[in-house]
């Protein structure tokens, strides 16, 4: 199966024989594009092809190719043609699909020369949730109730919390890893949160210990309240592996990254005759 022309060969002012044949075959194909609450239906008049002749692909995960191509019949011996006017040739249109459309889940159907194609859509996302790793209860604190001129206490809150942790980031060749300081708080105290699919959510709070009978403090600069950081997780971050290890009063969090994607291939999808 071929798909529409490479003109990676063309010079720049010379288009191959393949691009101007391509691009005149789009050119004339008229197609109809209706929206219907679940799925999207392209239809094009493809008269005198059959099912065989007819090729439905996707193509880097959301173009819709569909194509085809009518040859010239052999004359007999006997037979002038008085007029030629019946098209022949390639048939051709690319569609880009929209995100909802479903390109696991199309069909198309050819009859009496009209060509119907059904791309299905995809649900409607449902809204998201925050995702927990390992030893993690509640979630950051939450200042969606702060006026919008007077912000709430939890909000200076964590802003200052976010300011006093420092991190240190590096990258390996299959990993992100984040290294915290968090003295004095145990595996129990540390939340580790993967929020709105790919925010890195790090906190923790160490408490003021309780005074005892007799105990006087000369100084006090080691910092007690809340360790907070945010970061926003790269696309090839696979938040599905990830790991957290506390040891020594230092946080190191890995995130595995996801392998690197291979070269998609055209996907054909059957045409039957209905």
């Amino acid at each position: 199966m071929d798909t529409a022309g490479d003109d990676s060969d063309k010079p720049v002012n010379a288009p191959s024989r393949n691009y101007v044949r391509d691009a005149k075959a789009m050119a004339a194909t008229p197609a109809d594009v209706k929206e219907y609450p679940n799925s999207y239906v392209f239809i094009m008049d493809m008269p005198g092809l059959k099912s065989g002749d007819i090729k439905v692909q996707i193509e880097e995960d959301n173009v819709l190719l569909i194509s085809g191509e009518r040859k010239r019949e052999e004359e007999k011996d006997g037979v002038k043609y008085i007029r030629m006017e019946r098209r022949v040739g390639k048939f051709m249109r690319k569609f880009t699909l929209p995100e909802n459309a479903n390109t696991d889940a199309i069909s198309a159907v050819c009859q009496d020369g009209v060509l119907t194609v059904t791309v299905e859509k995809l649900p409607p996302p449902e809204p998201k949730k925050p995702k927990t790793i390992e030893h993690i209860m509640d979630t950051a604190a939450n200042d969606s109730d702060k006026p919008m001129n007077a912000p709430s206490r939890d909000y200076v809150r964590d802003a200052k919390a976010m300011a006093a942790t420092p991190a240190d980031v590096k990258e390996y060749p299959n990993s992100y890893v984040f290294i915290m300081d968090m003295p004095g708080l145990k595996s129990g105290d540390i939340k580790v949160q993967v929020e709105e699919d790919n925010v890195l959510l790090i906190s923790g709070e160490r408490k003021r210990e309780e005074e005892k009978d007799g105990v006087k403090y000369i100084r006090m600069e080691r910092r007690v309240g809340k360790f907070m950081r945010k970061f926003t997780l790269p696309e090839n971050a696979n938040t599905d592996a990830i790991s957290a290890v506390c040891q020594d009063g230092v946080l190191t969090v890995t995130v595995e990254k996801l392998p690197p994607p291979e070269p998609k291939k055209p996907k054909t999808i059957e045409v039957k005759i209905a």
